[in-house]
């Protein structure tokens, strides 16, 4: 998919060079396309080129996590709650309050 955009040629120039700004708005729109679910980090990564860490770098720069922080959120949040259920099962059963 090809997207133009009509831009005054006067707002780029030596110091905002065009090539540099599409491949800015690209990696922009790869990025909100992973953020929306549209595209998996993987292909993201073939698009654009770069490697693991240059991705999530870019994606917390964009203010969202890669699957894997998610995943380890989850987990924590997992293993906070199988501790907690193993405490009270070690205490008789009752609740802390």
């Amino acid at each position: 998919m090809q997207i133009k955009i009509d831009l005054p040629a006067d707002v780029f120039d030596a110091q905002f060079p065009e090539d540099q700004f599409r491949a800015r708005v690209r990696e922009l729109a790869i990025l909100d396309l992973v953020r929306s679910k549209r595209l998996h980090e993987h292909e993201a990564l073939e698009m654009l080129g770069i490697d693991r860490r240059e991705l999530i770098d870019k994606m917390k720069e964009q203010g969202f996590a890669p699957t894997e922080d998610l995943f380890n959120e989850i987990r924590g949040a997992l293993d906070k709650a199988i501790a907690a259920r193993r405490n009270r099962a070690a205490n008789g059963g009752k609740k802390r309050r």
